[in-house]
Formats: structure tokens, C-alpha cells, sequence
């Protein structure tokens, strides 16, 4: 059985399709919002006699209440070269089955953007409410060696995503220059984007102090072999160690913490993620 995850947002959803989100919409009687004469809304059943021996014009008053409304639940998805070590698009299939099996479980839309040079139709399906999750794209995924060098097309997805606001996983080992990053998230400040960094220890921590060792280049995703040594290993990750800071402190002008993701992922991870925010 697959584990899902629960998330909770911070703002309304413009959605006038039911759902388990707060909502923007006047209706339903889940959320109270206050109180209207009854010649505006015609809703005897919602008469409110207290509210009404108050009222200081003597009008029938009535509650009123906004309608719960679903979201979609995006994840675009890095997918250059550099996201092909080690096992990391298994890991990004398994996110992506329990993203696509929780937003089913909350009647909530799903939709898979999946960005090289450019946004690769095989690895794209539109938002909507996919029964049971996203299980064929998750196989494509899990097979999936990215070869592109760089996620250009990650700096125009804006323009695929949802016209009203959605909840947006945006997936990535971050390797690009870090500009790139703020125009991407610039592009997208109409969302709610959860930075989802997917970084394994063994690319800088579990290297050896000693000995040949092969890299992947980040930018291009090709191996390098060095020569391992402590003070190189050491450079290696202060790098990582800084980058890490400096992604964390874009991602906060943001207005969302960066989620770090690698293959020890479980889906309470996430769920505790959006209830400390």
C-alpha cells in the first residue's frame, strides 16, 4: 500500500470545484465567513436569530459561509544530465508516486512537467484528477537516463503551468547558476513553489580520503575521475556546504523553506515539512 502525505496551505484556492481546501468562493457550510441581511442572500435556513435581535435596523440576518474548493498539485521536474546520478531518478519516481497518490487521496488535480532543453512530452501530463496516481509515468521515470546538458526550459514553464494558483513541487539538484534559480522562481511567484533539492551524501560526504574516485560534472552529467585526497575532499564539501546556505537563503525571499530529498525519502517527511511552516 503506498504512503501519502498531507499538505496544508496558507492560502485560498480560486477553484469553484469542491474540494478539502479553504476557498475563496461564498457557498456550501463548511466555513462560517459572517453574517448578511437576509433581502441580500435569500437563505432562510440560515437565519441566525441572535444576529438578528442585534441587528440595529431590525433585518433579518443570515450566515454566511465560503465553499471548500480544490487545487492542483503540480511537480516540474529537472531533468538534465546531472539529475541521472546514482539513482536519483528513481528516488524523483518514487516523489513522484506518492505526490501523484496523495493529491488522488485529497480529490485534488495532479499534473507532471518534466524539463530539459526543452519540456519533454514524454514526461508531461496536464493537471487533472488521475485515478489512483500517475503509475505509468512513474515507470517511465524510474527507466528514465536524462542525457540533456542543461533545464532551459524550466525558465519559460511558466507559461504551461495552471492559470489560477497552485501548489507547485519544483524538483531539482539545483546545479545551475544561481540567477537562473531567482528568474525561474520569479517566473512562478503567482504559485506556491516548494523547492525540493534532490542530493545524495555519496555526491560530496561519502567520498574516500584517499584514492581515484570518479565524478559526475553537474553541468554536463559526464564522469571525471580525481585523485582523492583530505584537503580536496575537504574543498569538496565546503563547496556543497556553501552552496547548500545559499540556496537556502534564495528560496526563503521566496517564501518557502527548501525540502532536501534523497533516497531515504518517506512521505511523513513531507507531511511534517507543511505543518512546521
Amino acid at each position: 500500500m503506498l504512503e501519502e502525505f498531507h499538505y496544508q496551505l496558507p492560502w485560498r484556492t480560486a477553484s469553484a470545484h469542491p474540494g478539502r481546501h479553504a476557498g475563496k468562493h461564498s457557498g456550501g457550510e463548511h466555513e462560517f465567513h459572517g453574517h448578511a441581511p437576509l433581502i441580500a442572500r435569500p437563505e432562510a435556513h440560515n437565519i441566525d436569530i441572535h444576529a438578528s435581535l442585534l441587528d440595529p435596523f431590525g433585518q433579518f440576518m443570515v450566515r454566511t459561509f465560503r465553499q471548500r474548493g480544490l487545487i492542483s498539485v503540480n511537480i516540474i521536474a529537472d531533468l538534465s544530465a546531472s539529475m541521472s546520478f546514482h539513482g536519483k531518478m528513481k528516488t524523483l519516481a518514487r516523489f513522484t508516486e506518492l505526490t501523484a497518490y496523495s493529491a488522488y487521496r485529497s480529490g485534488d488535480h495532479f499534473g507532471f512537467f518534466g524539463c530539459g532543453q526543452d519540456l519533454l512530452p514524454d514526461f508531461h501530463l496536464p493537471p487533472r484528477w488521475y485515478k489512483g496516481g500517475a503509475a505509468e509515468l512513474v515507470d517511465r521515470l524510474g527507466q528514465f537516463d536524462p542525457d540533456d546538458s542543461h533545464c532551459r526550459s524550466l525558465l519559460s514553464i511558466a507559461e504551461h503551468c495552471p492559470r489560477h494558483r497552485s501548489l507547485i513541487f519544483l524538483v531539482s539538484d539545483f546545479h545551475f547558476p544561481l540567477h537562473e534559480t531567482a528568474e525561474i522562481f520569479d517566473s512562478l511567484l503567482k504559485h506556491d513553489v516548494i523547492p525540493v533539492v534532490l542530493w545524495y551524501p555519496q555526491e560530496y560526504r561519502n567520498l574516500p580520503e584517499w584514492g581515484l574516485v570518479r565524478l559526475a560534472d553537474p553541468e554536463t552529467g559526464k564522469d571525471r575521475q580525481l585523485l582523492m585526497r583530505p584537503t580536496l575532499k575537504r574543498k569538496i564539501i565546503a563547496t556543497f556546504e556553501d552552496r547548500q546556505e545559499r540556496l537556502k537563503h534564495l528560496f526563503m525571499r521566496y517564501g518557502r523553506q527548501a525540502f532536501f530529498l534523497d533516497d531515504t525519502f518517506q512521505a511523513d517527511q513531507l507531511t511534517h515539512y507543511f505543518y512546521e511552516q
